[in-house]
């Protein structure tokens, strides 16, 4: 059995590992430097590449953005400032001398959890991330789904207020721009502004601390959290209505709130889906964690023709 590198590069960070045998025997976490352009960033993933070169026989990065999988291509990624048709894996190959192979980000944490984690035995799943950005990814029938051009699963560019406000993408409306970390805070600031809320305290809101504080009780987190499910749950139901999956994961940070964040999802999802009774969708956590976008892009390395 062979080594193989999972890099996953995400808008905040860029997590990378060494896997055998289905398992993370080593990796790193830093940041990411979104802001500075595609050649600073591509230094540290060449960096993070070295770190496990010694003993690996092929590369998989998942990169957050629209990636032409087939070419090697990161065609665009709105969180990665001036990623626009870089050809990444050309570029690493060529530094490398391994097999490079790219994917969306979302599409390696669903692979992830599906040969590995949550998604493991099913045939119809749907995955979502809850971060920086949202992104999604589904396998139909067994396959994983990238679609015609290799851009499947824009889960977080799916319009749920077609008058709703300007998203990074330029849209309008996007199921990001309500939910994605940056907008979970500035709900939060909003509302504490009228009223008497321990998450006042904080210097600095994040969603993690926003959801410590709304399982403690804080109505205004609670409130934040209530919403924000809302909001998911309605793209949840229709992502439910056209691909009728068995199985709903939800990944991220954010999905680490447990009930407070599930229950108005799951209420909602069951309001708004045609046929919810018979159904049967389970709404569930990722299981893997940060090392689901590892897992997946370095499987996804290992196998031949996967797409």
């Amino acid at each position: 059995m062979k080594y193989t590198i999972g890099i996953d590069v995400g808008g905040t960070n860029i997590k990378a590992g060494i896997v055998y045998k289905g398992r993370v025997v080593d990796k790193l976490d830093i940041e990411t430097y979104a802001e500075d352009g595609p050649e600073i960033c591509i230094n540290q993933i060449k960096s993070a590449i070295k770190k496990f070169l010694y003993k690996a026989s092929a590369i998989g990065i998942g990169i957050a953005g629209i990636i032409d999988s087939k070419n090697g291509v990161v065609r665009y990624s709105p969180n990665l400032r001036g990623w626009q048709d870089i050809k990444l894996a050309q570029i690493l190959k060529r530094r490398f001398k391994k097999t490079i192979k790219i994917l969306n980000d979302v599409n390696a944490i669903l692979l992830g959890e599906w040969v590995y984690g949550a998604g493991r035995g099913y045939k119809n799943i749907f995955l979502f991330t809850l971060g920086t950005g949202i992104g999604g990814a589904a396998v139909c029938e067994g396959r994983l789904v990238f679609g015609a051009n290799g851009f499947a699963g824009e889960f977080g560019h799916t319009i749920i207020n077609f008058n709703g406000p300007e998203c990074l993408c330029g849209n309008y409306g996007c199921l990001e721009r309500y939910v994605g970390a940056r907008y979970i805070v500035e709900l939060a600031q909003k509302k504490i502004k009228k009223s008497n809320s321990r998450l006042k305290k904080y210097r600095r809101l994040t969603p993690k601390c926003i959801a410590e504080e709304a399982k403690m009780g804080d109505c205004v987190a609670q409130e934040v959290f209530k919403e924000i499910g809302y909001y998911i749950g309605i793209g949840v139901s229709n992502i439910v209505n056209l691909f009728d999956p068995e199985l709903m994961i939800i990944s991220g940070g954010i999905s680490r709130a447990g009930r407070i964040l599930f229950e108005p999802i799951r209420k909602t999802v069951a309001k708004r889906v045609i046929g919810h009774k018979y159904r049967g969708v389970k709404i569930i956590p990722a299981k893997l964690g940060d090392n689901a976008g590892i897992l997946g892009s370095a499987y996804f390395a290992g196998v031949r023709n996967f797409a």
